[in-house]
């Protein structure tokens, strides 16, 4: 499923840059180039660009709150015959530095001067020699302070490819498609690309003649993350060896400084994984395990109140839960009116992160209840039998062949009802064995929850076996 509104709402709440910081932004850039036009630096400055994601329209809020997000800055200036290219760069810097306001903030880089503005962002100003020849052709050149050397640029000309692909797509689609994907590389870590290569990358797969399928292949974000994710993945897979990214404005400019081949492996293995995953996602006709697949892909703050909902009521999740007496889960298992089979999977659980070994053990859970961890045996507990608040469960895995010393135990650990919502313990993820093959876990709230354990082979990442879930219903 696509769920199109939920993805709307994730962009503008999670992924999008907040408007109040473009604006703070944008209010201290223009501080920045009223100081620089009044300043001492020694040519002549002809005018001001953004660049890179801030001119892209690409620009994302960073996963964590107290993070800066970069922006740049360009600087077209005249050229001096007594400057060496390292100069511009140094010039500017001294610039800012004698500066009362600017002295505490600069810094340099190989390229550019940055502002820091702590917990906020940094801005780098990067200076841009600007040449007419005799014929009248314009060229750029950025300097470079460590290799002393000039090197051509086009920045404008690849926002102007760039916003072209992006009119393609139709309603800022291939835009919002890449943003998501930054944000995914942020928060699963899982790969790394440059911005500007992966902004390259996914504009590459907007062909030509695609204005006339928009309605086909981008009428929404979902489909559109399919449609350009897909056709990246087969790019990528038809390419075993490394190829060269170039700047397709600039074909002497390749992106390709910060890859090797094992980075470039690994991004297309990602790439595959994460295209399997949205295909899934996407076809599933089951609202909630779709929502569990989106976030699978997109991390826990996709749905996220969609979710808390879905955990805080879960008596009304499926219309199979529906009762007139207005009785919640508990009541109804306790009832017999729900089968344990019938109780689907939360979207809050989480995807295993392993890959499934092709023979599988058969694994168990028995679990006992006790007065507090460690303590005094009370009974054995089967799955699904009530439990008071305030228990402690021993979950033991156990397979018949037995579980080799080498191999760890993982739990997923679920919980469903208002309470557990409430206090923020819905949980979904994977927990750690206290011991070999042993979880504690403590009845803290009302609701239908469950735990299942997963037998891991550390050596290759792959699961050996999984138990059926253990259902633990606390009253």
């Amino acid at each position: 499923m696509k769920h199109v509104d939920i993805f709307n709402a994730f962009m503008r709440e999670t992924v999008n840059l907040n408007q109040t910081r473009i604006d703070i932004l944008e209010s201290r850039v223009e501080a920045i180039k009223n100081f620089l036009i009044g300043s001492d630096y020694g040519v002549r400055i002809r005018r001001f660009s953004s660049q890179g994601s801030w001119a892209h329209k690409t620009i994302i809020k960073p996963p964590n709150s107290n993070s800066e997000f970069d922006a740049d800055l360009i600087m077209f200036v005249d050229g001096r015959e007594d400057w060496e290219p390292e100069d511009y760069v140094e010039e500017l810097y001294r610039t800012f530095r004698v500066s009362t306001v600017y002295k505490d903030k600069a810094g340099r880089r190989s390229r550019c001067v940055t502002i820091d503005y702590a917990n906020d962002f940094h801005l780098d100003v990067v200076p841009c020699i600007q040449r007419e020849s005799f014929w009248g052709d314009t060229t750029y050149h950025v300097t470079n302070r460590n290799t002393n050397e000039e090197e051509e640029t086009v920045s404008e000309a690849f926002t102007e490819w760039l916003d072209e692909r992006n009119r393609t797509t139709g309603g800022n689609m291939l835009r919002k498609v890449i943003r998501l994907v930054k944000y995914q590389r942020d928060i699963k870590k899982t790969f790394s690309a440059k911005s500007i290569l992966m902004t390259t990358l996914l504009g590459m797969q907007v062909r030509d003649f695609d204005g006339l399928q928009t309605g086909i292949l981008y009428p929404d974000l979902p489909t559109t993350l399919k449609t350009l994710i897909g056709r990246l993945d087969g790019w990528l897979q038809d390419r075993p060896d490394m190829p060269t990214i170039t700047n397709p404005v600039l074909p002497s400019e390749d992106f390709n400084r910060h890859w090797d081949q094992a980075k470039y492996d690994n991004f297309k293995n990602m790439i595959c994984k994460y295209r399997g995953w949205i295909d899934s996602a996407y076809d599933e006709t089951d609202r909630f395990e779709s929502l569990r697949k989106w976030r699978d892909v997109l991390g826990d703050a996709f749905a996220k109140d969609e979710v808390s909902k879905t955990a805080a009521s879960a008596d009304t999740v499926v219309v199979e839960f529906a009762d007139s007496t207005g009785r919640d889960l508990v009541e109804m298992v306790k009832a017999k009116l729900v089968s344990f089979t019938r109780i689907p999977f939360w979207p809050h659980a989480r995807k295993p992160e392993w890959r499934m070994a092709r023979t599988q053990m058969q694994v168990h859970i028995s679990a006992t209840v006790h007065s507090s961890e460690n303590g005094p045996h009370i009974e054995n507990l089967i799955s699904g039998q009530p439990l008071p608040k305030g228990r402690h469960i021993r979950f033991t895995a156990s397979s018949s062949g037995g579980i080799p010393d080498t191999f760890r135990v993982k739990w997923r650990v679920v919980n469903s009802g208002q309470e557990a919502t409430k206090a923020g313990q819905m949980r979904g993820g994977f927990e750690k064995s206290q011991k070999p093959r042993i979880r504690w876990e403590r009845t803290g709230y009302r609701g239908v929850h469950w735990v299942e354990a997963f037998v891991i082979n550390m050596r290759t990442n792959e699961c050996m076996g999984k138990s059926s879930r253990f259902f633990v219903v606390v009253e």
